[in-house]
């Protein structure tokens, strides 16, 4: 059957991105949102008619992507806590 655009647009973007804003994990079986600020600002607007991170959420999880926590481990590493604290971690279910 025929890919959704979204899902289309989403694959690309995120193939496409600066590593440093949002890239696909190194399993390939999720993808990060590294910059939410400047992936709203400067990415989402590339692909899509608005520039809203909650409406790129919303548009996802309807097509089954969920935001699952970045580490499920004990806090050990308080230099990855910080720089991994407003990460956003999607994986389709």
């Amino acid at each position: 059957s025929e890919v959704p655009i979204f899902l289309r647009k989403t694959y690309h973007m995120i193939d496409t991105c600066d590593p440093t804003i949002a890239s696909w994990s190194e399993d390939g079986e999720t993808f990060i949102v590294k910059q939410p600020d400047t992936f709203s600002s400067k990415i989402i607007p590339q692909f899509f008619k608005h520039s809203k991170f909650s409406s790129f959420v919303r548009q996802l999880n309807f097509y089954g992507f969920r935001k699952i926590k970045f580490s499920d481990s004990i806090k050990i590493d308080e230099q990855l806590e910080r720089e991994t604290k407003d990460y956003w971690r999607f994986r389709h279910e």
